[in-house]
């Protein structure tokens, strides 16, 4: 695991981890608190539990013994030391013994014939190399302690057949970065180093630290974690350790471990950081290294360790527990099974650090950071489905998702068009969706240890033309910056200076047409294009009244209990500012990997553009106001000087209120207002929005004296998005109405954005009646229903695009009581039912619960109550 104690104290799922209560050694325990496939829970030991105060001792890596009569042991890293288990009866498994150590959050271990290797960042008693003697597993014992050249070093790695042990990201007793050192275990008890690496001694630079490496016959794959670089290092001789070629990939920030295939000719390399996959390279020409594919389980969260065993590649996914990955195909691994041990929300530095599936019996241990040792057992219960996609030439389809529609999988093709599930025996469909094509499908039946083969041919739909003007309803005249949006698809148009728009050859399909524009109720309506061309011109009513923010208006800022020590709302026209990339928590930041960060426009008036199906991180505050030409000015949160810098001058440490004028609403058979917002949080230690950052939206009717709970906005909804309030389902309307804005910093520290503009008001009987007056281009709930509910509670989530999707509910203390959906979710509203049960199927307490949905860096939630 690579952060440093600073940055690990920040976690916020260690954090979460403190409530986490001890479990005793049943395997009847370890099967209640894990979710699995295919990996049957043994024995489960937590005899360390993560102190309530001091978070950063909680449990590290894991490693197996095997002694010289058979008999199997698990190497279990913890905060104080090292821990023992005999596990050669799996069920029946026990502690034989504790070598205490210096107290850290990293310890990681390797054995050799009768001995056990290892290594820890803390300082103090027993720092350095620990050599624990197994010559009696039952009793082992500290035989000495290694420290010439280095007294700290992060990771070890071991080659049995050479009798060679390396020792990765060393430091010296001053903290010097220190290299990699290869020492000769000839005297397993008494170690020679017999090379550094980088040769020369002297402080080690960044650019060469090694974070952990893996020995393969001559070769030494090094990975390079503070450059995002791979290494090939020849240790042929090990006295002379030579790079032979080094290379980086696409998104390479953080390059964490490598393990490769039993062949050598694929290398399967982790980068530690949320969204970042597991990558597969072709390294049959070592200098010419091939990316060929990339998998991941769940893109919100972060790839540790990979080890392979035959086969099968064995996967430490942090909040996703152990996957275990069929790699009989290498270049297409398929998952047949996994291990979830973790109960917080994924994303970050929390759950599985290790695993370990070097036992000569089959068993599988796993370290999970805040749980302790798992015992398991793995199951082959599965057959293979292999899916290409191809299109009508039969050419294959680079990056389409496809979807496993039975097991709620999801996995996207690399350059052969080609993906592998590893379904459960039975009937299993699986289906590719494309914008402009039709759908395409196959059913087929998988019993253990099949194998099949399907194609399926996205065939383009026909298409044509859609044009036509945005117009006032009343003057007739055009509409410059109107923007047209072809709902749940890629298509998204502006309207130039005549109010003209042009969304280019659309496929034959049924749409949800959505045309805006400041001060002018939206239109939402069902049409038909494509089968011929189409002109669609759309006549705009305009609003009852329209503050673009131009000019001050009477708005407040500041209310008590204002906190913030940053980012306090200011009227401006903004400067922009874009986030730097995700830093990993342990990486340096020298100022030669300060990055560069150029504008990008927000949605600028002009032709014809095509949105992503899913936003990357974009901009934390908006390089433009939301208003039509000649207009400039919005509230945002805070104005720096220097666009490249996005934490200058967001919120900080609190909260910042921007309240409205009064608005006079009576005389309305349906009022509603009408606002345009942008929010942003992001957390750098985990690179996700910080769940305790938010926008809240509050409305009151009597100029303030009290007020009541809109909406709140979490995650980066950072694209100017229109939103509604039907004011009566709120509050009486009256002459008084006011609204408010308040952002929050209020997690870990984080960049928090915040922006509003463009506030109207109008009678919805004037607008299309039946229509929502505003539906957001984003993640977001329906209103759940009946709230408060006595018996089954319907949540409806509706998604922009087709998307992956975790929905779960929490409880007020963020704890997870049941996961709704995991997988692919179309476009368009997807209905979601609880009655009331938790993921073991037991009632819940009544009480406040939260439905939470995460898509990608997207975010939306839900608060309901339920009475028993």
């Amino acid at each position: 695991m690579s952060m440093s104690t600073a940055a690990s104290r920040a976690a916020p799922s260690i954090i979460l981890a403190v409530a986490l209560t001890a479990t005793a050694l049943l395997a009847g325990a370890a099967r209640a608190q894990v979710t699995s496939r295919n990996m049957e829970p043994l024995a489960h030991f937590n005899d360390y539990p993560v102190p309530p105060i001091n978070v950063a001792y909680g449990y590290s890596a894991c490693w197996s013994y095997i002694h010289g009569d058979g008999r199997e042991y698990a190497v279990l890293g913890v905060g104080s030391g090292t821990a023992i288990y005999n596990v050669t009866d799996p069920a029946s498994s026990y502690r034989v013994g504790f070598i205490p150590g210096p107290p850290s959050i990293w310890r990681e271990m390797k054995s050799y014939r009768n001995w056990i290797y290892v290594v820890t960042e803390g300082t103090g008693a027993g720092e350095g190399l620990q050599i624990i003697r197994m010559t009696n597993p039952e009793a082992p014992v500290l035989a000495a302690s290694y420290t010439t050249g280095f007294t700290h070093s992060h990771t070890v790695s071991v080659d049995t057949s050479r009798a060679l042990l390396v020792c990765n990201g060393t430091r010296d007793f001053l903290g010097n970065a220190a290299g990699m050192h290869v020492l000769s275990l000839a005297n397993p008890e008494a170690p020679v180093e017999l090379s550094r690496w980088p040769a020369g001694g002297g402080i080690v630079p960044f650019q060469q630290y090694v974070h952990d490496c893996v020995l393969v016959g001559n070769r030494l794959y090094a990975s390079a974690v503070y450059i995002g670089t791979e290494r090939v290092i020849d240790i042929t001789n090990p006295s002379v350790p030579t790079e032979v070629t080094s290379w980086s990939y696409p998104s390479a920030y953080y390059c964490h471990s490598a393990w490769p295939d039993a062949s050598g000719r694929w290398l399967y390399v982790a980068d530690e950081q949320n969204g970042q996959t597991l990558r597969v390279f072709d390294v049959a020409n070592i200098m010419s290294p091939v990316l060929v594919n990339a998998f991941t389980c769940n893109p919100a969260s972060i790839v540790h360790n990979p080890r392979v065993k035959g086969n099968t590649l064995y996967l430490a996914n942090y909040t996703e527990g152990v996957r275990v990955l069929d790699i009989s195909d290498p270049v297409h691994p398929a998952e047949i099974a996994w291990a979830d041990s973790y109960p917080g929300l994924s994303g970050g530095y929390g759950g599985v650090w290790e695993v370990c599936p070097y036992f000569p019996s089959g068993t599988v241990i796993a370290s999970d950071m805040e749980t302790g040792l798992y015992v398991y057992r793995p199951q082959t219960d599965y057959g293979l489905l292999r899916v290409k996609v191809v299109d009508g030439l039969g050419a294959p389809i680079v990056d389409q998702r496809v979807n496993l529609v039975s097991q709620g999988d999801s996995l996207r093709t690399p350059a052969d068009g080609i993906v592998q599930f590893a379904p459960s025996p039975g009937l299993h469909t699986v289906r590719a969706r494309r914008f402009g094509t039709f759908d395409a499908q196959a059913t087929r039946t998988v019993s253990v240890g099949s194998r099949d083969t399907v194609t399926l041919a996205l065939l383009q739909r026909p298409s044509a033309s859609v044009t036509g003007t945005v117009s006032d309803a009343v003057t007739h005249a055009g509409l410059e910056d109107a923007e047209v949006t072809l709902r749940y698809t890629p298509r998204h148009a502006h309207t130039d200076a005549l109010g003209h728009f042009d969304l280019g050859q659309v496929p034959d399909n049924f749409y949800h047409l959505e045309v805006r524009r400041a001060g002018y109720i939206a239109s939402v309506g069902e049409y038909s294009f494509g089968a011929s061309p189409q002109v669609h011109d759309v006549a705009l009513e305009s609003t009852h009244t329209w503050d673009a923010l131009e000019s001050p208006g009477g708005w407040t800022i500041g209310a008590p209990g204002d906190n913030a020590s940053s980012g306090v709302w200011v009227r401006v026209s903004p400067l922009g500012t874009g986030p730097p990339p995700p830093p990993a928590p342990e990486r340096a930041s020298p100022a030669a990997l300060a990055p560069t960060l150029a504008p990008r426009p927000d949605h600028p008036p002009g032709p014809l553009h095509e949105e992503p199906a899913s936003t990357s991180w974009g901009n934390a505050q908006p390089y433009f106001d939301h208003s039509p030409s000649p207009g400039t000015q919005c509230f945002v949160t805070g104005q720096g000087t220097n666009s490249a810098d996005a934490d200058q001058a967001d919120v900080d440490f609190g909260i910042t209120t921007l309240s409205s004028p009064a608005l006079d609403l009576t005389g309305m058979v349906r009022p509603m207002i009408g606002y345009w917002r942008w929010f942003y949080s992001w957390y750098g230690a985990t690179g996700q929005p910080e769940p305790d950052d938010w926008l809240a939206v509050l409305i009151s009717n009597n100029n303030g004296a009290s007020w009541v709970a809109v909406d709140t906005t979490r995650g980066a909804e950072n694209d100017w998005e229109e939103q509604a309030i039907e004011v009566a389902d709120f509050v009486v309307p009256t002459t008084q109405v006011r609204l408010r804005f308040v952002a929050a910093d209020r997690g870990f520290p984080s960049i928090v954005e915040a922006a509003v503009d463009d506030i109207t008001t109008w009678d919805a009987t004037n607008g299309l009646l039946g229509v929502p007056p505003a539906l957001p281009r984003a993640l977001r709930f329906r209103t759940p229903w009946p709230n408060p509910a006595t018996g089954v509670v319907t949540l409806v989530l509706e998604l922009p695009a087709a998307a992956d999707a975790d929905v779960e509910l929490l409880d007020p203390a963020g704890r997870r009581v049941r996961t709704l959906h995991r997988g692919p979710v179309p476009a368009g509203p997807l209905e979601l039912r609880w009655d009331g049960t938790d993921d073991d199927g037991r009632p819940v307490a009544a009480g406040l619960y939260f439905a939470r949905a995460r898509s990608g860096h997207r975010e939306a939630r839900a608060r309901f109550v339920r009475l028993r």
